[in-house]
């Protein structure tokens, strides 16, 4: 079994969190609009090396998507996993 980093599961669960939403019916037009530039803009924020990111815009960023999602079960899910992979969460 090949082991990987947090930062690379953190890219993948954002990488499939994008992509749930692009392919949900549940989750309305607005909202996948509205936190398709937030998940970038948090992938972004966590491609730069731990000591060098801004805790204070990572935690913003997730909490502004967690408040949009958290009522479709599926894109939570893979936000609370998310969670566990950032450290500054």
């Amino acid at each position: 079994m090949v082991e990987r980093s947090d930062e690379y599961i953190a890219g993948r669960l954002i990488e499939r969190s994008r992509l749930l939403i692009a392919l949900s019916d549940e989750i309305p037009i607005e909202t996948k609009l509205e936190t398709q530039p937030l998940l970038k803009q948090l992938e972004q924020a966590l491609a730069v090396p731990v000591e060098e990111q801004d805790a204070a815009r990572i935690r913003g960023t997730y909490a502004a998507l967690y408040d949009e999602l958290a009522d479709f079960a599926d894109i939570e899910a893979l936000l609370s996993a998310l969670k566990n992979f950032v450290h500054c969460l």
